[in-house]
């Protein structure tokens, strides 16, 4: 298995968009939406390659020395293998200038949380009512 994180290119929107409806179903991106991210002004977008193959994704959003992760999916068929974990932490020593990175997550993604706690996330604090469905989402930080 040969991993590898590089910028993503336009070539990479179906296999992005894929991922995203696989992993957020109702909170998912159209692919309009995933092409607007990734030509966006403060976007620095990744993907996450197998063997050459796209398995996973991250959008940032980069504002002077702050970055804010957007959205970040890994295949369902990788996860909990470390795939994530590699994914966030290349994505992030590529953000040059930026000394804190803020992310919401749902407060029920614990898996997300933990990933999100083993890189050296903190939780600034709750946000209510945060999402579509009512849930609260978890303001995270990572000071770097």
């Amino acid at each position: 298995m040969a991993l590898k994180v590089r910028l993503m290119t336009e070539e990479d929107l179906p296999a992005v968009h894929r991922i995203n409806l696989e992993s957020f179903a109702s909170d998912a991106w159209s692919l309009s939406s995933v092409r607007k991210e990734l030509e966006h002004r403060f976007s620095r977008p990744f993907v996450l390659e197998e063997d050459g193959k796209v398995v996973g994704y991250a959008f940032f959003w980069v504002v002077g020395d702050e970055a804010t992760l957007l959205s970040f999916a890994v295949e369902r068929s990788k996860r909990g293998r470390g795939y994530g974990t590699f994914l966030i932490k290349e994505s992030i020593r590529r953000l040059s200038g930026v000394k804190r990175v803020l992310l919401d997550v749902r407060k029920s993604n614990l898996p997300a949380i933990n990933l999100y706690r083993k890189l050296g996330f903190k939780t600034v604090k709750e946000r209510p009512s945060y999402y579509s469905d009512g849930e609260n989402a978890l303001l995270m930080e990572l000071k770097l």
